[in-house]
């Protein structure tokens, strides 16, 4: 475990000393660690994936949901209500291939109930850090002690944190929760501040045409991953589409401004 002592409450205002334009191979604060500048922009501590980011393209998150991490039956691993904070789960077969044996992949994520016993459901509990002990295993540290006793027929779900392994949305359509735009390159593996709130560029696509005050996001039809384009009746539905509002035009393959709604 990663037992350096990041701040957990919110950072406002530039007395905060924040870097937004900063990226770095060290961490330097827990992962979605929320910071709020006074100029109502905000930004989540959020770590890249294998691949170098570009300013101003919305990025996503970059693990898929999968099998090894979703109701998985804690067979001789029951719970008593008070258990500590510090505690280790099962997990499917080869699930330290998935986040590749990664120390915190899933800080700042959840572990949900899917089946405590017949009578409780749906207790939740927030992840401040993990490890993967083997393809079996994975030991989390959670943010309060356990709730109800969970019968060794239990069922939990771990999520990856939103702010782990930063990838482009795809052209094609986005395959996870957007987490927000770099405000400056990253490089692969780097921490950095993605901002999700409040007036960021963002790169307009080729051929498309933002109306000022209208909904913008992610368009039907997508030639450059990240970019954005103007969302209409007609595009998709799905919220992860709409990423904010036009405050101004541009060019297609330059940043307009866009007031971000993405938190």
């Amino acid at each position: 475990m990663n037992d350096t002592n990041y701040q957990f409450m919110p950072f406002f205002g530039p007395e905060a000393d924040i870097n937004v334009k900063e990226a770095t191979a060290a961490k330097k604060y827990r992962l979605g660690q929320k910071y709020e500048d006074s100029f109502g922009r905000t930004f989540r501590y959020t770590k890249n994936g294998g691949t170098d980011l570009v300013q101003a393209l919305m990025t996503q998150c970059g693990v898929t949901a999968t099998a090894q991490f979703t109701a998985v039956v804690q067979t001789g691993y029951p719970r008593t209500a008070g258990d500590r904070k510090r505690i280790t789960c099962l997990v499917v077969t080869d699930a330290s291939a998935v986040v590749g044996g990664a120390e915190d992949a899933f800080e700042s994520g959840f572990l949900v109930c899917n089946k405590v016993s017949p009578a409780v459901l749906g207790d939740i509990y927030p992840i401040l850090s993990s490890k993967v002990l083997d393809a079996t295993h994975i030991q989390l540290d959670l943010a309060t002690p356990w709730v109800n006793d969970m019968l060794a027929t239990g069922e939990i779900t771990l999520t990856v944190s939103r702010w782990y392994g930063s990838t482009v949305v795809p052209a094609a359509t986005a395959t996870q929760a957007v987490n927000g735009v770099p405000l400056c390159p990253v490089p692969a593996n780097y921490y950095y501040w993605s901002q999700t709130k409040g007036p960021a560029p963002l790169i307009v696509d080729t051929s498309e045409t933002l109306v000022i005050g209208q909904p913008v996001g992610n368009p039907e039809t997508l030639a450059v991953a990240g970019a954005c384009g103007p969302v209409v009746s007609t595009d998709k539905a799905q919220l992860r589409d709409v990423w904010g509002k036009a405050l101004s035009i541009a060019t297609d393959g330059e940043p307009a401004l866009v007031d971000l709604c993405v938190e």
